[in-house]
């Protein structure tokens, strides 16, 4: 957890201690629960695998919750274009697809 975020915490706590008073603990038990569903949703490749993780936690901590489908049919001809095909045709091929030309 880096600096900032430990002070941030540091922060929080002493707000807490002083609305009633030190280790009063009328917090304790409505901020663990909400932070416990809480969860931030993040996708690096535009949606299709998206991935979780607690609030407030460290990126370590994600996991996936969706990963992309790849229909079988379609991956057998892929691997059969690699094999067919040079590199360099592949690869060029893959460009014109993105770029429309």
């Amino acid at each position: 957890m880096s600096d900032s975020v430990k002070k941030w915490h540091e922060m929080q706590e002493d707000k807490l201690d002083d609305c009633c008073g030190a280790d009063c603990g009328c917090h304790d038990d409505n901020m663990s629960s909400t932070m416990d569903v809480k969860f931030i949703y993040e996708s690096p490749d535009g949606g299709e695998t998206v991935t979780r993780r607690p609030f407030m936690s460290d990126i370590s901590e994600r996991e996936v919750i969706q990963k992309p489908v790849i229909d079988p049919a379609v991956k057998k001809d892929a691997y059969t274009i690699l094999s067919v095909y040079s590199e360099d045709a592949v690869r060029l091929a893959a460009k014109i697809l993105d770029v429309g030309e």
